[in-house]
């Protein structure tokens, strides 16, 4: 495990707290009150440096170190320091030729895909991590981290296999393609899988990393030894389980494999696919956003915590006049032991009955809020 000598304590004790709950050994939920992010989405106008995403990375820099001496100096929660690149989620498929659009004040944003026909798939090549698309810059970024500072530097955002390839070839036409042309879907996925575990294994060379460590689920550290890599597959939502069986868990499972085991990010109800997320290989923990349908996430957790695969239950923070509420039944429906809760603060929206919808909070006072009522409903279960 990489760490901050200035944290070094700190983050050791966090992980042994984290190792115990992968185990389910845990009495209390460990929790993180995010309030140290690397996105720009939910975060007040003011608040976004100029040219976060440009070439030069010393703004990222100055904004996630900034944050992360707020948040030690405020709470004594499950967070682990590190530094993340972040130029959006269309890193892998801008190596492949997809356009990425940078808008000032927004999270960079994947394009229109170029392709049209079934028959390009087999044109397509993997991207050189030294030349192509925004892999090079991310690359430079992680070099530049570890020159300024003595933090941790994750991986950029990790897509998996299914979200990459919906960006190369667009949502339409994998869809289709999926049905009339599976040989071909099977092909891409398989270009896509290999590509993935190459970069990744790239940017932890870089990063000085063990390849079986150092993951950083949407900012929630994976003990070490038990998975060294995280995907997002927030289009699982999208299909259906026959589909996703067959186009999506043996690669995802190739994935995890070659780090000793991960997480899957997903944002939403994807229960449907709980069966598919219990056979894939190397699979420790489920981190869900499920958006304040705890019925959702209570049936997800209590699948998963019978094959003792950790739930990672997440949302970004909700109206000020609900966070006690939402915590009380949070804990009452999902327990504790193999628990992980997350609480995202954005002071720029509010979630209430699965909406999201425009505010401007002071972040402070909602995530000592949100601190609050966790540790009034936080009890052993």
């Amino acid at each position: 495990m990489q760490t901050s000598p200035r944290w070094r304590q700190r983050s050791l004790a966090v992980e042994e707290t984290l190792r115990r709950t992968f185990a389910f050994e845990n009495e209390t939920a460990p929790y993180i009150v995010y309030d140290v992010p690397y996105w720009l989405f939910g975060q007040l106008p003011e608040d976004i440096p100029p040219d976060y995403c440009g070439p030069d990375p010393a703004a990222m820099i100055a904004f996630q170190t900034g944050n992360i001496e707020r948040h030690a100096e405020r709470y004594d929660d499950a967070y682990v320091p590190f530094l993340m690149p972040w130029y959006g989620t269309g890193v892998l498929a801008s190596g492949f030729g997809v356009p990425v659009k940078f808008q000032e004040g927004m999270d960079p944003a994947v394009e229109l895909p170029t392709i049209s026909r079934v028959e390009q798939i087999a044109e397509l090549r993997a991207p050189d991590f030294d030349r192509d698309g925004l892999l090079p810059r991310v690359l430079d970024t992680i070099r530049t981290m570890r020159r300024a500072t003595d933090l941790p530097v994750g991986v950029t955002d990790c897509q998996g296999p299914l979200t990459t390839a919906l960006q190369i070839v667009g949502y339409d036409k994998m869809i289709y393609w999926m049905v009339d042309h599976p040989e071909r879907i099977h092909a891409l996925m398989q270009l896509v899988t290999d590509a993935l575990i190459a970069w990744v294994k790239r940017q932890k060379e870089v990063a000085g990393q063990d390849p079986c460590d150092d993951a950083y689920v949407l900012g929630v550290k994976i003990p070490g030894g038990l998975g060294g890599v995280w995907i997002s597959d927030d289009d699982s939502v999208l299909f259906s389980p026959a589909l996703y069986r067959e186009f999506v868990v043996p690669y995802n499972s190739r994935v995890l494999a070659a780090f000793g085991g991960g997480a899957i990010h997903y944002c939403g109800n994807s229960n449907q696919h709980v069966e598919s997320f219990l056979a894939t290989e190397g699979l420790r923990a489920v981190h869900n956003v499920h958006l304040d349908d705890l019925d959702a996430a209570a049936r997800l957790r209590h699948a998963l915590a019978e094959k003792g695969i950790v739930t990672i239950a997440a949302d970004f923070n909700v109206d000020d006049d609900a966070i006690d509420g939402y915590f009380e039944e949070l804990f009452h429906r999902l327990g504790t032991r193999g628990l992980i809760v997350v609480a995202y603060v954005a002071p720029a929206i509010a979630l209430r009955k699965k909406k999201y919808t425009a505010a401007r909070r002071d972040p402070e006072r909602v995530g000592l809020a949100i601190e609050a009522a966790i540790r009034k409903h936080n009890r052993a279960s």
